[in-house]
């Protein structure tokens, strides 16, 4: 393997019943994407991408940008984590710690990073799904996965939480680091590993 990019899906559908999918500006920023990746003359032979479908859509998008034929791979190893699944705990056992002040975004990057503090410290214990250490767990297969055949260039679409998880594996960062990350990670942003 040569190189991997990983690349944050494009904006989501955020605060609309259904995050899931993307808006009508991250199908843009995944054409866009495409597009730059082909005028920097960064083509792939292969990509990756999670289940969810707003990781295919990105792939979809961004195949579209660039030109490209090459068929997706679906590894659920790279979903992200049930945010619901974090906040609703958050909400229900804290109370007091939960940001309502009508500003919908920062009020959710608010309790995201206190309710993700605290899975990760075990205080929540599941996301629903995952604990943090399976959470941990499932990404590393995926990586495993990832980085199997002999590939130029792979392209990996995914969301920040799988993102935080990798590079916290690579640098070998704290649970913190990897929570810091995850909330800044920004839509169609990409991350190269050499």
């Amino acid at each position: 393997m040569a190189e991997i990019i990983l690349v944050r899906h494009g904006q989501a559908s955020f605060d609309t019943g259904n995050y899931d999918r993307l808006s009508k500006v991250g199908w843009s920023q995944s054409v866009w994407l495409g597009e730059h990746l082909r005028q920097l003359g960064r083509d792939c032979d292969r990509i990756v991408t999670g289940d969810m479908a707003r990781h295919r859509d990105t792939a979809e998008g961004v195949l579209e940008g660039l030109q490209s034929r090459v068929a997706p791979e679906a590894h659920a190893g790279l979903n992200e984590y049930d945010f619901q699944g974090l906040l609703t705990p958050l909400r229900e056992r804290f109370p007091q710690e939960w940001a309502d002040t009508g500003h919908v975004r920062r009020d959710y990057y608010h309790n995201m990073k206190r309710a993700l503090g605290y899975w990760t410290d075990g205080v929540i214990d599941t996301d629903g799904r995952d604990s943090w250490r399976g959470f941990r767990e499932r990404i590393a297969v995926a990586l495993e996965f990832v980085c199997e055949g002999k590939y130029k260039r792979v392209l990996v679409i995914t969301s920040g939480g799988p993102i935080s998880v990798i590079l916290g594996r690579v640098l070998n960062l704290d649970n913190e680091r990897i929570c810091n990350i995850t909330v800044q990670i920004k839509n169609s942003s990409t991350t190269t590993l050499l």
